[in-house]
């Protein structure tokens, strides 16, 4: 087994005021090598719009382009923008590179960006978690973005990696991008350009751009192939029939590695992993889940080895309490995650739960301990966790009452609605990064907020990590955050571990993205056939 070893350096989140960054340039590699890359995948696209959140992840591998993008160093180099400034954090301005186009020739300009921020704000409510401190875009000029904040935030590009510019002159006269498909809501200006979606055929596919401003990509054609399941993705995995599996911030399940570690086709690459594959998201709001005994009691219930083991095989580890993935960016060592059911049920007891009936089940003030959990039915082996705690649950005498949701449904739950006891997901990389780094985004109830943590010592903390222009006291504040974490245990990380991408062992030449594994343009320009 081949293995690529790529571990974490330090991402740049603390950007040296007045300091620009510039574009990572690349050589046009001329005609096409590869005639097609066929992606097999378990994100299921169910409309070509632009709030379809797995059509969205392919679009930015793809065919659109923010300001600016993180390299396979970790740091943040440009997209759009060949360089940006600021001197006070508060006012920060972008230079766009010439030569970009969009798909029907047209030249991308500044005016763009400026209405993309504008119009995604008004009409996609995510983003007004994601662009928050945005008071105001203009654009003096076609190739000048000025953006200014409500407050000093030296981490706020950060948040602009989620932005993917829309066509003005295709988007402005669309009131309600929701019902706006097809061909001309999936242009963009990347390498590729949406070739089309065949629903029955489950196919997404996309093909190269002549015009791109770096020339033509590696790779004239790429396809993603839907699967109902992953027991017939990797069988068609084995047969040759797709190139590679690809699940964004996820790897294949280690169930299905064991198989294709010795296929005379195949290798397996490990690639590392700043996101939590699996958590429990508390609502710290909504009792009983407001009190952070029963918070612990919980995660004394979970065994983390046997998560580790099901779930992430010989590639994962127990977590620690604070949360944060060993390995990122101002990570600290906090108290690991400890099975221990018996010091939970005394904690239960002196909560007051007792099994009156002798049932199995605790209650208190004839009021069973039921816990409602909202699994996303989307991410692979979700269900199977959910089924797992539930009997560790019931081990200490609680209910578990699963609740599988699609990711529409989800995001309902989650982001609007907020009216859930517990959530089970993962984050990804950039989530980890987004609002104050280290996952604050979703605990904090001003961002997306799955914990609805409202806390004054909480936002003390995010609010030290968010204006810190010297990078000192960003370490210290991203300390103390997780050592909140691993104090209030508003979530509990089920087990960290490496992501595995198997792939045909023909291609060489992959480049990995911190947020998007091997998908993403430096791989398209680099990607070779043997």
């Amino acid at each position: 087994m081949t293995v690529t070893s790529l571990f974490h350096r330090r991402l740049l989140l603390i950007i040296s005021l007045a300091v620009g960054a510039s574009v990572f340039w690349a050589i046009p590699m001329g005609a096409a090598q590869i005639e097609r890359l066929t992606i097999g995948t378990t994100m299921q696209v169910k409309v070509v719009n632009i709030d379809d959140y797995y059509f969205g992840t392919m679009r930015a591998m793809l065919t659109h382009k923010g300001l600016i993008r993180i390299g396979e160093d970790g740091r943040f180099t440009g997209d759009l923008a060949r360089s940006w400034e600021t001197t006070d954090a508060v006012t920060w301005t972008f230079h766009l590179n010439s030569g970009l186009t969009w798909h029907d020739g047209r030249p991308v300009t500044a005016d763009d960006v400026k209405f993309t921020i504008e119009y995604l704000l008004a009409k996609i409510p995510v983003y007004t978690h994601h662009f928050k401190l945005i008071t105001g875009v203009t654009a003096p000029d076609s190739a000048t973005v000025v953006i200014s904040l409500s407050e000093p935030n030296p981490r706020f590009v950060v948040n602009l990696l989620v932005l993917r510019t829309l066509p003005r002159h295709i988007f402005e006269t669309v009131d309600d991008p929701m019902t706006f498909q097809g061909d001309a809501a999936a242009m963009g200006c990347g390498p590729y350009t949406f070739a089309g979606f065949d629903a029955a055929a489950g196919t997404v596919r996309f093909t190269a751009y002549d015009n791109y401003y770096r020339g033509q990509p590696n790779v004239a054609e790429v396809v993603f192939r839907m699967f109902k399941n992953p027991d017939t993705l990797y069988m068609a995995l084995k047969k040759g029939e797709i190139d590679l599996p690809y699940f964004y911030a996820a790897g294949t399940d280690p169930v299905h590695v064991a198989p294709l570690v010795t296929h005379k086709n195949l290798v397996i690459h490990e690639l590392p992993n700043t996101g939590v594959p699996n958590a429990i998201f508390f609502n710290t709001q909504k009792p009983p889940m407001d009190d952070v005994r029963l918070r612990k009691a919980l995660g004394m219930a979970v065994d983390y080895t046997e998560m580790v083991r099901l779930f992430a095989g010989g590639y994962g580890s127990v977590p620690n309490a604070g949360f944060v993935p060993k390995g990122s960016a101002d990570f600290i060592d906090t108290p690991r995650m400890a099975h221990d059911p018996d010091q939970a049920k005394k904690i239960l007891a002196g909560l007051g739960y007792t099994d009156s009936d002798r049932n199995g089940v605790l209650e208190k003030e004839g009021r069973d301990l039921t816990i409602d959990i909202i699994v996303r039915t989307d991410t692979p082996g979700s269900r199977r966790i959910a089924e797992l705690l539930k009997k560790r649950f019931a081990a200490i005498g609680v209910v578990l009452n699963i609740k599988p949701v699609d990711y529409t449904l989800f995001r309902q739950i989650s982001d609007k609605e907020r009216g859930h006891m517990t959530l089970l997901s993962r984050t990804t990389p950039w989530g980890m990064m987004m609002w104050a780094g280290c996952g604050s985004g979703y605990f904090d109830s001003r961002n997306i907020g799955w914990a609805v943590l409202k806390e004054t010592r909480f936002r003390g903390i995010v609010d030290r990590m968010n204006t810190a222009i010297d990078p000192e006291i960003y370490k210290t504040a991203a300390a103390d955050l997780q050592r909140y974490y691993a104090d209030q245990l508003p979530g509990l990380p089920l087990y960290w571990n490496v992501l595995l991408q198997p792939c045909n062992k023909a291609f060489s030449g992959w480049k990995i993205s911190p947020m998007y594994g091997f998908l993403w343009e430096e791989t398209w320009f680099n990607l070779r056939k043997e």
